[in-house]
């Protein structure tokens, strides 16, 4: 008998939502394609709200326990375009129609949804912190204020995304802004590239 857990009844109720939309699944649509029955998601899942307050957790996850893209190269500032490149790509994986809803779910009660990830936010400092030093950046403010900076940057173009439905889905515009609030070393400014090409292909 397959094991029933929260991640196995999540994963299942995202691919419903990619397929159909948010709104067209219903709970018993998740228990039928689960094989289990309304108390047991219930029990499991607390409500299909839920199932997607913390989507970005997961990608975390992978980026913290995943060392190999870190060790791959020694520019801080490849290491940095590769952190949001993933959030980019896991972000339109999961659909519009998804993070449209953790949005709104969070604006009626705030579930911390958006709330910085720590392990996520010291990993992204200290690499901006080792590019100032190398001369790959050359705004030398506060590695934190920076960071922040970057990633409401980030939640911005993740809005406009959603409020065009998923029609705004070209992300350069958070790398040129990348570009110049970080004063990235002109002979760097076009690294992003290889990153926007890599995510429009996985599309």
């Amino acid at each position: 008998m397959k094991q029933i857990t929260r991640d196995s009844i999540k994963n299942t109720a995202i691919e419903l939502i990619r397929k159909k939309g948010y709104s067209s699944v219903t709970i018993n649509d998740i228990c039928d394609s689960c094989g289990i029955t309304k108390p047991t998601f219930y029990k499991y899942a607390g409500s299909k709200d839920e199932l997607v307050l913390d989507l970005y957790d997961t990608t975390v996850k992978e980026l913290i326990s995943d060392p190999y893209h870190f060790i791959e190269t020694d520019s801080s500032l490849e290491q940095l375009l590769y952190i949001f490149s993933k959030l980019i790509e896991d972000t339109t994986a999961f659909g519009y129609d998804l993070f449209s809803q953790m949005i709104i779910a969070n604006l009626q009660d705030n579930r911390h949804s958006l709330d910085m990830r720590d392990s996520l936010t010291r990993m992204g400092e200290l690499i901006i912190k080792k590019a100032q030093n190398k001369g790959e950046i050359r705004n030398m403010n506060d590695p934190q204020i920076l960071y922040h900076s970057l990633a409401h940057l980030f939640t911005g173009h993740e809005l406009k995304w959603c409020i065009s439905n998923g029609e705004s889905n070209d992300f350069e515009e958070f790398y040129l802004g990348l570009n110049a609030m970080l004063d990235v070393r002109d002979d760097l400014r076009d690294l992003y590239k290889h990153y926007l090409k890599k995510t429009q292909n996985n599309k």
